[in-house]
């Protein structure tokens, strides 16, 4: 079933597509944005969300078509709403250290999909489909539109609302405030008073980049044909055992689930990538955290930015198993807290001013290898209401990146879900069945009860394998599934 659904050229129609500009004009005064060393920090990429909605049996409606139109009706009337507040993402990048306010607008797709949304949510891999082709987490650097969204209803009356985002903008608190005030004008609409959205967009006013001049625009160049992605579940009880065991052995007063996450991610991606070579190889974890309520004076959590440093473990042998054991990594991980909670570090945000740079390149002279995670555990994402109720559920799309984890809440806390990319070794296939043999591992260990049976799949791309052979320049989700 899966290999039909998504091979289906028939699958996704597009029914219109317009661009939404602010209700009102953005002042003068507001013209350019200028963004922060942080901000600049970033790759121009678009951050992929998307909320999926069932049926409400209470919504009006007469037939599909006109169901969509309506509700794209709505949601284009608050976002133009809300993009008064939120103009920036209204602008365009005039380079990489500003962001021209121009009201250009943001992009609006509505689509049919032509498939029961729980056949959507039972593939994992087929999210995307939400998503407007080939945008998510690509480069932005042609002018293009900063905010890009698309409404999709399905043949069982569910609804997605997916969203691109400028990372150069906001990070992921600045991603939950703007689908707050956008969810709540959307909801609110019948009210009499309306309260307008107050983000507080910081922009250069911290972390200056005067000091060092704008960074030069980092093109962020990958291949998901490089790449081994998987989602993992991780559910509340298991956690919190794990979590129990890991203070015991390590001495860490009470460790997060972010912390025991990433440092078994880590541990299983290590592992896996030091399975295909006898070299020693030293790798390192590196998280990124908010600092709002660290700064002086604090910010409030409606600040919109990047507003972000990092924290890493020390350079690790990946060959040396009692530096592996995940104590020894949370451990270590809870150790670059410390140094990273700094006050005047902090302030200064020094580790991104001078290594943030090289981490995101996946460089470090000192390693091997860099693992980044990105935490968005404790954003509340699944709380975001159109009117329709709560999502099913919140996700981000699958991306190029190699050796990344992105961590967020399960369906409103229970548990945590994490996207895993890894580099596939393109140049030895094995290596693909390695990675996810060890995560397969990792996952069933720490997310299954004793009497739950599970079972790996494989996504495989059989080009090669029709007949006759179709061209590696054949366009399509050309897939089968190997158990």
């Amino acid at each position: 079933m899966a290999f039909a659904l998504l091979s289906s050229p028939s699958l996704v129609s597009i029914c219109d597509k317009s661009f939404i500009k602010p209700s009102s004009l953005t002042p003068s005064t507001n013209r350019f944005h200028k963004l922060s060393l942080v901000d600049q920090s970033f790759s121009n990429l678009y951050i992929p969300i998307a909320f999926f909605y069932p049926k409400v049996e209470e919504r009006e409606e007469s037939n599909n078509s006109h169901e969509l139109s309506h509700i794209a009706h709505l949601l284009q009337t608050s976002l133009s709403q809300t993009l008064v507040s939120y103009y920036p993402y209204a602008g365009k990048s005039k380079d990489n250290a500003t962001i021209d306010c121009n009201d250009m607008g943001a992009e609006f797709l509505s689509a049919r999909i032509k498939c029961h949304m729980s056949e959507i949510l039972d593939y994992p891999n087929a999210e995307s489909i939400v998503f407007p082709k080939d945008l998510p987490w690509t480069n932005n650097y042609e002018g293009g539109n900063l905010l890009v969204v698309q409404v999709s209803k399905f043949d069982c009356g569910g609804i997605a609302v997916s969203v691109c985002l400028s990372h150069k903008i906001g990070d992921g608190c600045s991603v939950l405030n703007f689908f707050n005030d956008w969810a709540s004008l959307t909801r609110d609409r019948a009210t009499t008073t309306l309260i307008n959205p107050s983000p507080r967009f910081v922009g250069d006013s911290i972390f200056s980049a005067q000091n060092y001049g704008p960074l030069v625009d980092q093109r962020f160049v990958s291949d998901l044909n490089e790449c081994v992605q998987k989602r993992l579940v991780f559910p509340t009880a298991k956690l919190n055992a794990l979590r129990a065991k890991v203070a015991v052995e390590s001495g860490v007063e009470n460790p997060t689930r972010a912390e025991v996450v990433s440092a078994l991610l880590f541990k299983c991606a290590t592992k896996a990538a030091s399975s295909t070579t006898t070299l020693m190889r030293t790798s390192k974890l590196v998280n990124f955290f908010d600092v709002r309520t660290m700064m002086k004076p604090r910010l409030p959590r409606r600040a919109i930015g990047n507003v972000l440093s990092l924290f890493s473990t020390s350079a690790i042998d990946t060959n040396n198993e009692q530096e592996m054991k995940l104590p020894k990594l949370v451990h270590s991980l809870r150790k670059g807290v410390e140094v990273a909670y700094k006050k005047e570090q902090v302030q200064q945000n020094e580790l991104i001013m001078k290594k943030g740079k090289m981490l995101l390149e996946n460089k470090d002279e000192n390693c091997s290898n860099v693992y980044l995670c990105s935490n968005l555990c404790r954003y509340p994402f699944y709380n975001v209401d159109f009117g329709w109720g709560k999502p099913e559920r919140v996700s981000l799309a699958n991306g190029p990146f190699k050796n990344s984890f992105f961590l967020m809440d399960y369906k409103t806390g229970q548990g945590v879900e994490a996207r895993v990319a890894v580099e596939s070794g393109v140049e030895n296939p094995t290596r693909a069945e390695v990675i996810s043999a060890l995560f397969f591992k990792c996952a069933t260990k720490a997310a299954s009860s004793t009497t739950t049976t599970s079972k790996l799949v494989h996504y495989l791309n059989v080009r090669t394998m029709m007949k006759p052979r179709l061209p590696r320049s054949a366009i399509g989700n050309v897939l089968s599934t190997r158990h």
